[in-house]
C-alpha cells in the first residue's frame, strides 16, 4: 500500500509540473523567446559550449541563461563575465530542476525579454529526465572521456532529448575505445529522431552546425506562432 501511494504522489506532482511547464513554455513563444533545457553528466563541458555558442547567437537577438547548480555561483560569474544576463538558479541539493524553480529563476531577470534563452541544467543523467522544464528543445552532452557507452545506462535520458551533443572531441584520439559509429546506432534505438551533434567548444569544430539548428528551431517556432 505504501509504495503504491508513493507511486501516486509522484505522479500527482509530475502531472502538475508538465502542465505548468506546458503553460511557460506557451507564454516563452508568444513573447518570441526560444528557450533550450542542456542537460549531462557533471564535467561534459556545459558551460564551455554555452560560451560558444553565446558567440555565434547574440548577433541573431538577446540571450539570457539560467544557471543550475546544488550550490555555487561559478558558471554564472562565466556567463556574465561574457556579457549576458544569467540568474544563478541554487537547488539546495535537489538533484533536479522543476517548474517552480525555473518560474522564480525567469521572474529574477525582472521583465528583460530575451530571444534565446537556456537552462544549464542539474550535472546528472537520472533525474533531470523525468521533470519538463517548459523547454522548447531538450539536449544533453555526452563527452568523449566519458564513453560512448552511456546509452543503456542511461535511456530515459537519452529516450526524451531532441538532440545528443557529442563534445571534447577533440580528446578522440586518446580514447581510441570510443565508438562513434556505435554511439549514433545505440542512441537512435532509443530515439530514432535524434539529432546528434560531434562538437568540440574550444576548437569550434561542429558549433556553427549545432547553432544554425538551434537558429532553425527558433524561426520554426515564429512561423508556428
Amino acid at each position: 500500500m505504501e509504495e503504491t501511494r508513493v507511486i501516486e504522489v509522484k505522479e500527482e506532482i509530475l502531472a502538475e509540473n508538465t502542465a505548468a511547464a506546458d503553460a511557460f513554455r506557451a507564454k516563452l513563444a508568444a513573447e518570441g523567446c526560444y528557450y533550450v533545457d542542456i542537460m549531462s553528466s557533471p564535467g561534459a563541458g556545459k558551460t564551455t559550449l554555452l560560451l560558444a555558442l553565446i558567440e555565434r547567437l547574440r548577433k541573431q537577438g538577446q540571450i539570457g541563461i539560467i544557471e543550475a547548480d546544488l550550490e555555487s555561483f561559478v558558471d554564472s560569474k562565466k556567463i556574465k563575465e561574457a556579457g549576458i544576463p544569467a540568474v544563478q538558479l541554487e537547488t539546495n541539493n535537489i538533484c533536479h530542476v522543476e517548474m517552480g524553480m525555473v518560474e522564480s529563476a525567469w521572474r529574477a531577470f525582472g521583465g528583460q525579454r530575451f530571444d534565446y534563452l537556456f537552462l544549464e541544467n542539474i550535472g546528472n543523467l537520472v533525474c533531470p529526465a523525468d521533470f519538463d522544464t517548459g523547454a522548447h528543445r531538450r539536449v544533453m552532452l555526452l563527452s568523449v572521456p566519458e564513453g560512448y557507452d552511456k546509452v543503456y545506462k542511461y535511456p530515459p535520458m537519452f529516450a526524451i532529448v531532441d538532440a545528443l551533443i557529442v563534445t571534447k572531441i577533440d580528446y578522440l584520439p586518446l580514447n581510441p575505445d570510443f565508438d562513434m559509429a556505435a554511439l549514433h546506432e545505440q542512441a537512435r534505438v532509443l530515439n530514432p529522431g535524434l539529432k546528434i551533434f560531434e562538437v568540440c567548444a574550444r576548437t569550434g569544430e561542429g558549433v556553427d552546425e549545432l547553432a544554425a539548428w538551434l537558429q532553425e528551431g527558433r524561426d520554426q517556432m515564429l512561423a508556428y506562432d
